[in-house]
């Protein structure tokens, strides 16, 4: 799935401000994002556990994993650390109020996860990424689910429409002797004594709260399943004995105000007796947020059944009730625990002030910063763009110098060998005698030898003539022995200066106008 442009936009803007290695985060968090839509990014405080605290990306969704067939989400967080991927991300289970951690070998108490692949990060960071943990962690939870369903309290009170209701238990003994007609119906309540005790209505307290309207008359009304109430606690007699004490005096209470109590007030008044002279300051409302846990209301009612009648007859031949500030006992008992939830926590307005203000100071630093890494973007890029065009011809002259510097060193290999060589070789003639001059001067071929020997042939008859002839003249020889030589010298020298003109021309040396 393809991440929204803005989304990934905001997310590199973040990255810049606190983050490490921005790409490999930014790349990392883009990849999770894309591969499981579920996941949201945010920033968020975190609170380390050494008590410091720092402004993390957050990663907040759901991860689906495929358990026994069918796909679930399970709620994580995700913290990315300022040098992830050098370090490895935070990760925690965040269960719903439907749902309650299930510790296991992978998940603490808290919901925080451990798995190997998270110790290891660290050595092979490189290599490391939280796409492959989250694909890690989905197999993880699929054989060990890091939650499970919260199990729903009972109701407070469970209807039972199809069921008997229990006999009848038998009567305490001071109430024995007297017979007691059962109400017609669980709303019904027996009427209030006579008026004996008006007066305390002025000197007990603040009033009773308005009731609803009574009830139509026993007669009137179709028989009940509940006439019949279910069995008493074990001490049921004592129980007894103080619901009928507290009814009677509530009753002379308000027996001039005409009035019947409200249908939940006396099974409440009737459950929790040590607190029946603070029950006419409670209003209606109060007790109906506070049902009697199950169970409770059939013992109260049948106690209220048997009890009122008794004390009806009794009101008129006992003196007024006696101050209960000094009958009661100094202790009350601790009623038993609502299923009405608590209310929530109200928000706090200068933490919620302090976290705007927190908020507006980051982002408007966050913008300023921005702004200046744009401005002072253009000339970074030009300079890279030098620096990038000056690193590649260096490296081109690099590149020459190595080629150059290879050929060099062949090249000085070359003529150190030569050298040896000719230092052997010098070494070597040191003990040889002096060759001839004339084996030293001899022509690279056979044809250049025979015209060397030629022309030396042709040089040293011409040489000969010209010292006959100056013979002659100092008059060393005769005239006719001059002749004579001087004729067989230059037959010899024509024919050896003509083989050497041929000789040169087949060699294609050039001769010159006196041959």
């Amino acid at each position: 799935m393809t991440v929204q442009q803005h989304i990934l936009n905001w997310l590199y803007s973040v990255l810049t401000s606190e983050y490490q290695d921005v790409n490999r985060c930014y790349d990392g968090i883009a990849r999770v994002l894309s591969r499981y839509p579920t996941l949201s990014p945010r920033t968020d405080v975190y609170t380390f556990p050494d008590g410091t605290s720092a402004l993390l990306v957050h990663l907040s969704g759901t991860l689906p994993v495929n358990f026994r067939g069918n796909t679930y989400r399970f709620p994580l967080s995700i913290w990315i650390p300022h040098k992830y991927p050098r370090e490895p991300p935070i990760i925690y289970v965040t269960p719903t109020e439907s749902m309650v951690i299930r510790p296991g070998q992978h998940v603490d108490q808290q919901g925080q996860v451990y798995h190997p692949y998270l110790v290891g990060w660290q050595q092979f960071w490189d290599k490391s990424t939280l796409q492959d943990f989250l694909a890690i962690l989905a197999d993880v939870f699929a054989k060990e689910p890091p939650v499970v369903a919260r199990q729903q309290r009972p109701a407070a009170q469970p209807q039972r429409h199809h069921e008997t209701p229990p006999p009848v238990p038998p009567l305490p003994v001071e109430m024995a002797a007297r017979p007691v007609q059962p109400p017609a119906s669980e709303q019904t309540r027996p009427p209030l004594p006579p008026k004996p005790l008006q007066d305390c209505r002025s000197s007990s307290g603040p009033p009773i709260p308005p009731l609803p309207p009574t009830s139509p008359p026993a007669s009137q009304r179709q028989p009940s399943r509940y006439d019949s109430a279910p069995p008493l606690p074990p001490q049921a007699h004592q129980t007894e004995l103080r619901n009928a004490q507290g009814i009677g005096s509530y009753g002379a209470h308000v027996a001039g105000s005409s009035v019947h109590p409200a249908p939940h007030a006396a099974p409440r008044q009737v459950h929790h007796p040590n607190a029946s002279s603070a029950l006419p300051t409670h209003s209606q409302g109060n007790w109906q947020q506070q049902p009697p846990p199950p169970g409770s209301w059939g013992q109260t009612h049948h106690t209220q059944t048997h009890s009122i009648p008794s004390e009806q007859t009794r009101a008129q031949a006992q003196p007024p009730p006696q101050d209960l500030l000094l009958d009661d006992p100094l202790t009350l008992d601790i009623p038993p625990p609502s299923t009405v939830k608590a209310p929530p926590i109200p928000p706090n307005p200068e933490k919620d002030q302090l976290l705007r203000q927190l908020a507006q100071t980051l982002a408007y630093m966050r913008q300023q910063s921005r702004q200046q890494n744009e401005s002072s973007m253009a000339g970074l890029q030009a300079q890279r763009a030098a620096m990038v065009q000056a690193m590649n011809g260096l490296q081109s002259e690099l590149g020459q110098l190595t080629q150059l510097s290879s050929v060099i060193s062949s090249n000085t290999n070359i003529l150190h060998e030569a050298l040896r060589k000719a230092d052997g070789v010098i070494e070597g003639s040191a003990n040889h005698a002096k060759p001839d001059i004339d084996e030293l001067l001899v022509a690279p071929t056979v044809v250049a030898n025979q015209l060397y020997s030629l022309v030396a042939e042709e040089r040293a008859l011409g040489d000969a003539i010209f010292m006959l002839g100056r013979a002659v003249e100092r008059g060393k020889i005769p005239a006719a022995v001059f002749a004579k030589t001087t004729r067989s010298l230059a037959r010899e020298w024509y024919l050896k200066k003509a083989l050497a003109r041929k000789i040169a021309q087949g060699m294609g040396m050039g001769l010159g106008p006196g041959g």
